[in-house]
């Protein structure tokens, strides 16, 4: 995938184009990788003083002190025409552990500053062999030379350094991210997706929150090649950061995947309105022409005067024509009320739904929830009782209501129930 990727959604009978929302990870710095200067254990000036990353101080044998000292210094001055030699002199004298760590530290040091790849590559592997290394610390130094390689273009050099980042520590975010980002370039789009995946779980394991860029990379990653999975990822990425462009694409990618009926196109494009998710001529036309051909004239009216003043829709297009002029048709707020009392007189559990969808559709939530109380009790389909229960309710601002319903809905309006419940969630 790459940055011209766009999510294709099939809205009614016209085909149209959703906003690109997956990204290259490439582009981005992983917050969870070690920062570039991997040097921090060799900050000090006497080898008396000198710690891992953890706090262990090093035991550096007193015969090494001397010749390391004097390396150090050459690198931290940048003298390269003497650090070779230096660094010659020091593992000549090495003799603990402690003391090729060290070394092999600041030898990396070194290959940083001269911004060598193979010269880091070389010291992080002396410092893995000294037998003193930290993992955490091998494991981030690794994933961070995994990226400078991608960077220069050397890919298998990427993927074997970030190989050996991921067999020290499995979980480490960096390194899956970058392996991920990898694999997609490479046409290995489901293993890019696993890889993500596994960043996720590693990153909220940590408390640390997932970046928004990764959640849209791996959605629209799963979502180009028909995964299932993509709804999820989707669902993760709104509940993660909820706006009302992570719900519109929530919901397009479960519309595109899922194929509901008209009823169910509806109620997840009540929720997009519910949710300010509504943008564009596509969606208001989505939910427009539903409404028209459901019979529901009255909410479809609504939602005309509403796309008016909507930013880049135009209802005086040809597409719209239709829509408008059935909706001008839509009964007055007298015959709705009127209906609505037939119905709970009647006992007909389906038409007690139908009429409390007639006050729905003109925004009286709290006088439609009686309608969807009496439809439970008088033999209507409880699954889309309680969906519309929970719709009413949640409009109405009974939160702890809404929950109740939605989470009684079972059947075929289950999914539908779920994206209500996500979104409510995000409600004060």
């Amino acid at each position: 995938m790459n940055g011209k990727t766009k999510f294709l959604i099939v809205a009614l009978a016209t085909c149209m184009a959703m906003p690109a929302s997956a990204q290259r990870l490439g582009r981005e710095k992983p917050k969870d990788a070690l920062p570039d200067d991997m040097s921090r254990n060799t900050e000090t000036t006497t080898t008396s003083a000198a710690t891992t990353t953890t706090g262990r101080k090093l035991d550096i044998s007193k015969g090494a002190q001397k010749a390391i000292v004097e390396f150090q210094t050459a690198v931290t001055a940048n003298d390269v025409a003497t650090i070779p030699a230096k660094l010659a002199a020091a593992r000549a004298v090495a003799k603990t552990n402690d003391d090729k760590f060290i070394i092999a530290s600041i030898q990396t040091k070194a290959a940083l500053t001269a911004n060598d790849n193979a010269a880091i590559q070389a010291g992080i592997e002396a410092m893995q062999a000294s037998g003193s290394a930290e993992n955490p610390d091998l494991a981030a130094r690794f994933s961070d030379l995994g990226k400078r390689y991608k960077a220069a273009g050397q890919v298998d050099q990427s993927v074997a350094m970030l190989n050996k980042s991921l067999a020290i520590d499995p979980n480490n975010v960096g390194a899956l991210i970058n392996l991920a980002a990898i694999k997609e370039s490479q046409g290995l789009k489901a293993e890019a997706v696993t890889l993500m995946q596994k960043s996720f779980i590693a990153s909220k394991a940590t408390g640390k929150k997932v970046e928004e860029g990764n959640y849209k990379f791996a959605a629209g990653l799963a979502y180009a090649q028909r995964m299932p999975l993509a709804n999820d990822l989707a669902r993760q990425w709104y509940a993660a950061y909820p706006s009302p462009a992570s719900m519109r694409d929530s919901l397009r990618i479960y519309r595109d995947l899922n194929r509901p009926t008209q009823a169910q196109l509806i109620d997840l494009l009540r929720l997009g309105r519910a949710a300010n998710a509504l943008s564009g001529e596509t969606d208001y036309f989505a939910l427009g022409s539903a409404l028209v051909n459901a019979g529901k004239l009255a909410e479809a009216k609504s939602l005309m005067v509403e796309a008016k003043t909507a930013p880049k829709v135009d209802t005086t297009k040809s597409a719209f024509t239709d829509v408008v002029k059935k909706a001008a048709a839509a009964p007055a707020r007298a015959a709705i009320d009127a209906s609505a009392k037939a119905a709970l007189a009647s006992g007909n559990g389906k038409a007690m739904i139908d009429a409390g969808d007639g006050l729905y559709g003109v925004g009286a939530y709290a006088e439609a929830v009686p309608l969807y109380r009496a439809a439970l009790a008088k033999g209507g389909d409880p699954g889309l009782a309680n969906l519309h229960l929970g719709m009413a309710l949640a409009r109405s601002g009974d939160k702890a209501g809404a929950i109740v319903a939605f989470n009684a809905v079972t059947g075929a309006n289950a999914d539908v129930a779920r994206y209500w419940l996500m979104w409510l969630a995000t409600q004060a």
